[in-house]
């Protein structure tokens, strides 16, 4: 297990020097070419391996833990309500900000949305010692 998450972690370590590196070639070559694609695309060629093994990463064996522990407490019906409810405080962002023009404040309703899944999590809990 210690083996394993060595592994993880140089992964990890080396996807986030890889946007860093991206990113320092972004200043740089935006700078000495003086052509701005030159440095973007320097940059993509550095996240998009780098973003991969996030992804690669997030899909193994940690998440395995993470369900083990904290999944029996879920239902399926708690994940359906909770990915509603960040669905709809999405939805509920870009109708603001496009449509009234309030981006100023429309980054509120995650506030929002995460008060009602917390309280959803409270009113629909089953086991009510979960709550102590």
């Amino acid at each position: 297990m210690d083996q394993n998450r060595k592994k993880r972690a140089s992964g990890y370590s080396f996807a986030t020097m890889l946007i860093l590196v991206g990113v320092l070639g972004l200043i740089i070559l935006s700078e000495v070419s003086r052509n701005e694609m030159t440095g973007l695309v320097f940059f993509f060629i550095c996240l998009i391996p780098a973003v991969g093994i996030y992804v690669y990463l997030g899909c193994t064996s940690e998440k395995d833990n993470y369900n083990k522990i904290y999944k029996p407490y879920k239902s399926r019906k708690s994940e359906v309500v909770s990915s509603s409810i960040w669905l709809l405080a999405l939805a509920s962002f870009f109708i603001i900000g496009f449509i009234f023009d309030g981006w100023d404040y429309a980054w509120v309703v995650f506030l929002i949305g995460a008060a009602i899944q917390n309280l959803t999590e409270l009113f629909n809990s089953n086991d009510k010692d979960n709550l102590s």
